[in-house]
């Protein structure tokens, strides 16, 4: 089984798929990237594959530990009882997803809008199985 992730970069689409990889080959090619951003905060943001940028934790960390606490909540899939990831629908009527901690925190959104819901859907499926598993990078910008 393919899995084909569309994500739109200004005008561009890109997918994952295009290479024709299979799901488990793609996975493995996740990579996290921690990265000091012009706040002097530290940042992270999941790619696919293709350098697609998948998910971003929307926020700065002073620490840097706490930045990789963040990518182990979504890498674990567990952020305390009722952990979530959600798929909704926003203001310029595009799909996005986002992974809530039970206290409701947003831990992880999508980076982009998707225009159809199967597409997000198909986002949150392939980083449900490949955050686990994605190498995590420390990059300069």
């Amino acid at each position: 089984q393919r899995i084909t992730v569309m994500v739109r970069t200004g005008l561009a689409a890109l997918a994952v798929g295009l290479l024709g990889l299979t799901a488990s080959a793609q996975e493995s090619k996740m990579k996290f990237e921690l990265f000091k951003g012009k706040d002097d905060l530290t940042h992270w943001r999941l790619k696919a594959p293709n350098g697609a940028i998948l998910a971003t934790a929307g926020q700065g960390y002073k620490a840097e530990a706490d930045a990789r606490n963040s990518i182990a909540l979504l890498q674990l899939q567990k952020a305390g009882a009722g952990a979530t990831f959600e798929v909704f629908e926003d203001a310029k009527k595009e799909h996005r997803w986002r992974f809530k901690a039970g206290n409701g925190q947003i831990v992880a959104a999508s980076s982009e809008g998707y225009k159809a819901k199967a597409d997000a859907e198909k986002a949150v499926e392939a980083i449900r199985t490949g955050a686990a598993t994605a190498e995590v990078v420390t990059v300069k910008e």
